[in-house]
């Protein structure tokens, strides 16, 4: 009964302290909390670099990771939707429960049925290794599922930017009034366009907006677009006839993928087909003739 009180006070203690270090991690790059102490007059210079939001290096310091792996965290996490300040903070806390969560619960699962310490060890490497590693899958599928989304909502954007641009407004007013009106129907899309909106607003260049778009969607269709937006910016040609193309260039694609799908389909459907259903279908079939021919044997053999 003592161990299983040992390992309940271990689980809460590190549950308690990382609780604790995500919570005033989070606080002090809290935005509100931050504007509330200019307004109160708090000191600045050394006092408000201490307070201030750590930087990625600081963040990659504090968890022992090269900045360059901080900063690919940062951007997987962004092309999976969550662009939150302390989202590597995020991240890495929950991989760290996740591994204690399951390793806690399989040395107790394993001590109260008993086993083997080899068994205990393995159970417990396996919960660790399977605990930390959730976050991260979870946050794979979320990048792909959100590349879909995007990838299904191109086309359509790109004809209302069409109509837009043709009806006199300039590409920033096109974007800025299809993020207004597709936040319901595309989402994830209309987010981008409208990070994208907001930094050329605060003064970057709309060749480097759309970089960033690019990047942290990491879609193909968006990687074209960025391409065909710089270049005709800098030739001066027509956008909307260029946008028109690649409308058009990305529906055939989108097109020849689903063709090829659908050919892919009749082959994936033979092993269920062969290993599910055609036993099944043989017994029923074939069953009712070998029942019958085995009495029809046992009557002549006597």
């Amino acid at each position: 009964m003592s161990i299983y009180l040992i390992i309940g006070f271990v689980f809460l203690a590190v549950f308690l302290f990382s609780f604790v270090l995500l919570y005033f991690l989070s606080r002090s790059k809290d935005p509100v909390h931050l504007r509330l102490k200019d307004l109160a007059g708090a000191p600045k210079g050394e006092e408000e670099e201490k307070n201030a939001i750590p930087s990625l290096k600081g963040v990659s310091k504090l968890l022992g990771l090269g900045s360059e792996q901080a900063a690919g965290i940062r951007t997987l996490l962004a092309q999976a939707g969550y662009r939150g300040r302390q989202g590597v903070f995020n991240y890495y806390g929950l991989r760290l429960f996740g591994a204690l969560f399951l390793g806690i619960l399989s040395i107790s699962l394993s001590l109260y049925f008993h086993l083997q310490p080899e068994v205990v060890a393995l159970l417990t490497i396996a919960g660790v290794f399977v605990g930390g590693c959730l976050p991260w899958f979870w946050v794979l599928h979320k990048v792909r599922q959100r590349r879909e989304q995007i990838r299904r909502s191109v086309p359509s954007i790109l004809d209302l930017i069409v109509v837009c641009v043709e009806a006199g407004l300039s590409l920033n007013a096109a974007m800025q009034k299809i993020t207004e009106e597709t936040k319901n129907s595309h989402k994830a899309l209309s987010e981008e366009l409208f990070l994208v909106n907001q930094e050329i607003l605060i003064g970057k260049t709309r060749a480097d907006a759309f970089r960033n778009l690019a990047r942290r969607t990491g879609v193909d269709e968006l990687r074209s677009l960025v391409v065909m937006l710089i270049q005709t910016e800098k030739l001066g040609t027509s956008i909307a006839n260029s946008l028109r193309v690649l409308a058009d260039s990305m529906r055939v694609k989108r097109r020849q993928q689903a063709e090829e799908a659908a050919h892919e389909t009749q082959v994936k459907l033979v092993f269920p087909l062969v290993l599910l259903i055609f036993p099944e279908l043989l017994v029923i079939l074939a069953g009712p003739a070998v029942i019958n021919l085995i009495k029809t044997l046992m009557e002549m053999a006597k």
